[in-house]
């Protein structure tokens, strides 16, 4: 596929501002797509197996599962079609689709407890309803998978280290500390 390109409409992943993580779970998110399109190519190990080899056997699929609920969840708040890049593909690993930009989007800022950057990319996602029920699934995985504490001596996707090279974007820092929501058995 080297002579491959982008279709028009495709964003590059570092004008995203993902993280690693983030940029991770779109990997994974294409295999199940794939699974789903396509049953037969059983893609669905694809995804399980990129998420083992990227975060550990024991955490990789728990992300790879509760990722998957999320996206069943789009797929049942959406009436049209999830466009989305061949997982195969190495020219489209470094863009996305803008279909593919705003899930990634959603769940960035829903990383970082940014409800009100999060509002857009999920309207753009179900078609313009805001799905509760996308939500709250969608919720429920960024809370397990919360994003760590940034560095800001380098800005993600800024080659030279200036602040200043990025595209402007609002600040999806928190300006407060969410308490901690999770029961946790020590024992």
């Amino acid at each position: 596929m080297s002579d491959h390109i982008a279709s028009a409409d495709a964003v590059a992943l570092s004008t995203l501002g993902l993280d690693v993580f983030e940029t991770g779970l779109l990997a994974v998110t294409r295999h199940f797509m794939t699974a789903f399109a396509r049953p037969e190519s059983q893609a669905w190990q694809n995804a399980y197996a990129i998420a083992a080899e990227r975060w550990g056997q024991a955490r990789g699929p728990q992300i790879a599962h509760g990722l998957l609920a999320v996206i069943q969840a789009l797929r049942q708040a959406r009436q049209e079609d999830f466009h989305y890049a061949n997982p195969l593909c190495i020219s489209c690993r470094e863009q996305a689709t803008p279909e593919e930009a705003a899930f990634c989007l959603m769940l960035h800022a829903m990383r970082r407890d940014r409800a009100d950057l999060a509002r857009t990319p999920v309207l753009e996602v179900t078609g313009g309803r805001m799905d509760p029920m996308l939500i709250q699934v969608a919720l429920s995985f960024c809370a397990r998978f919360p994003a760590a504490e940034e560095r800001h001596d380098i800005a993600p996707g800024c080659q030279s280290g200036r602040q200043d090279d990025l595209p402007q974007r609002p600040s999806l820092r928190p300006t407060h500390r969410p308490g901690g929501r999770h029961l946790r058995l020590v024992h």
